[in-house]
């Protein structure tokens, strides 16, 4: 990954969902650039203060030529990532990032759908010679993790991506533990770290802190 990242003209597309498309972060707007649309519209996002922006800003530093397109979609299902993939990628990706499952914890079969919409999506995607970074989500409040559509919980979605990744043979980045081992170590809660400076935020889409954090672990992972 370090010696590709430093080739000329590399370019690293971002699936997802608002985790992936850095909501939470300040700064952080929709533009009018859709994405894909099917029982809704789905746009695209800045976000330079997300873990993906500082990413960005990062490796600009190391490959002036490297290109960061995300293609995050606030709200999407993992079927719906994967009914698109083919909108979603292009030809001229070469690393893909993928974060998504947590809106499927709404759903009534969820944790099924989101296994084998996953385990599609890696497949095709290395059937399409790409290389494929799977990240997991933060961890969000109590009370978010608990409100009445929560059918399923981040812990459950962690473990699916984390055992897909391994099955499928593919890079995991575990932004969900380094978070909570971070937590432990200072004796704290995602309450006291997950919010925006003005307090801002809804316990679920991380501040920008704790994007940094996230950033700090996928470059630490990526040895870059």
């Amino acid at each position: 990954m370090q010696q590709l990242i430093k080739k000329e003209n590399v370019r690293i597309k971002i699936i997802g969902d608002s985790i992936a498309a850095g909501g939470g972060s300040t700064q952080s707007y929709k533009t009018d650039q859709l994405i894909f649309e099917d029982t809704k519209k789905f746009f695209g996002r800045v976000a330079p203060n997300s873990w993906w922006g500082l990413l960005e800003a990062y490796l600009h530093t190391i490959n002036s030529t490297l290109t960061i397109v995300n293609n995050g979609c606030g709200g999407a299902y993992s079927y719906q990532i994967k009914e698109h993939l083919e909108t979603l990628i292009s030809q001229e990706d070469d690393i893909v990032f993928v974060l998504l499952g947590l809106n499927d914890r709404k759903r009534s079969n969820g944790l099924k759908e989101l296994r084998e919409n996953l385990e599609n999506i890696i497949e095709r995607l290395i059937a399409w010679e790409k290389k494929i970074v799977i990240l997991t989500p933060n961890p969000s409040i109590y009370c978010n993790e608990y409100y009445e559509n929560r059918i399923y919980h981040t812990d459950q979605i962690v473990e699916i991506l984390k055992d897909v990744a391994m099955n499928k043979g593919v890079l995991l980045i575990d932004n969900y533990r380094f978070i909570l081992d971070y937590l432990a170590a200072r004796e704290q809660k995602i309450d006291d770290i997950i919010f925006n400076a003005d307090g801002g935020g809804d316990g679920l889409h991380p501040g920008d802190f704790v994007q940094k954090l996230m950033f700090e672990n996928i470059i630490s992972e990526l040895d870059i």
